[in-house]
């Protein structure tokens, strides 16, 4: 069957509502996740004309799109959504093909980074390579709750001159700790592979506009104040570690970011950080809490699998152009 791909600025939001809905229902369904924010928002970017993108057609209507944006010198694809069975992953790619030679022609482009969840890895790497990316293997990983009873790891003695538990206390993270955050988190992904995948990593300003994000855009979720926490080294006073946690469907949470400064990791403070918000998860009737985290990252998939988290989907990272080097 012959598909016309379309420039998706010729549309506005009721010509696609229909695939909205079934956006919105495969993130509720495949993704535990309420996408309805979200789906607003592109719904206005739509009647406001303020994204690019295409749209797939064929005689029944379109069936599915794609759309992009810039920010300064990079691309970033928003998402890849394609509805029906019949040659689902043929007009998948027709449209990826469209986003792809558009953004690579686009003069000054530097950059481009997307993650595409309604998608396995296998079956859109072969394309990115084509166009040049490397591609990453992500997991979605989610853990019923509660969670049963804990041992704190590192609570006793770990050797002279090194921190335990006991010498971090633990609190709400109040957006006092916001450029402390920042700072742990460029430091904790400071040579990390994820900071290949999300080059806001890669610099103070990066984590910064990272952190800006979390608490204020809302992309992940609705922040939850009192499962969102610091931990503070005691004897220094520095800010040792960070976990934003959000509220992505009525019972479902979500990690977002956990980062814990360089100096401090190796000594359970990760662990315990998760473990309190968990505890504070269950007392707010949440009963289940998700994340998502690269395959590569063996020892954070170890941590998480340790836990009881069970990967319930993959899919791919792809970036192109100046990467931040290992």
């Amino acid at each position: 069957m012959a598909y016309e791909v379309i420039d998706i600025r010729q549309f506005d939001s009721r010509a696609l509502e229909h695939l909205l809905d079934a956006e919105a229902q495969a993130w509720n369904l495949d993704l535990r996740w309420d996408y309805s924010s979200s789906r607003r928002m592109i719904a206005n970017c739509l009647d406001e004309k303020r994204i690019s993108g295409y749209a797939v057609k064929d005689q029944g209507g379109t069936s599915g799109y794609s759309f992009f944006f810039y920010e300064e010198g990079k691309g970033l694809i928003g998402n890849l959504f394609v509805e029906g069975s019949r040659d689902h992953l043929e007009r998948a790619h027709l449209l990826l093909r469209h986003v792809l030679e558009t953004l690579l022609a686009t003069p000054g482009l530097v950059r481009v980074e997307t993650q595409l969840p309604h998608y396995s890895f296998e079956a859109l790497e072969p394309l990115f390579r084509e166009h040049g990316f490397e591609g990453h293997l992500r997991r979605f990983m989610v853990m019923s709750l509660p969670r049963p009873r804990w041992t704190p790891y590192g609570s006793g003695s770990s050797g002279a001159g090194k921190p335990t538990l006991r010498d971090f206390r633990i609190l709400p993270w109040e957006r006092r700790h916001d450029s402390g955050v920042a700072q742990v988190i460029h430091s904790a992904y400071r040579n990390h592979i994820d900071a290949q995948i999300n080059d806001q990593y890669a610099t103070l300003e990066g984590t910064a506009r990272l952190v800006e994000s979390i608490l204020q855009q809302r992309g992940c979720g609705e922040l939850l104040p009192t499962a969102s926490l610091v931990a503070i080294h005691a004897p220094t006073g520095k800010l040792a570690a960070a976990l934003a946690v959000t509220a992505v469907r009525t019972r479902t949470a979500h990690i977002p970011q956990i980062a814990v400064a360089t100096e401090f990791q190796n000594h359970g403070i990760g662990s315990a950080l998760l473990e309190t918000s968990f505890q504070d998860l269950t007392k707010n009737r949440f009963e289940e809490v998700s994340l998502t985290v690269t395959d590569r990252n063996g020892g954070a998939v170890r941590l998480y699998e340790s836990m009881d988290f069970l990967t319930f989907r993959t899919f791919g990272a792809f970036t192109w152009g100046n990467v931040p080097q290992l």
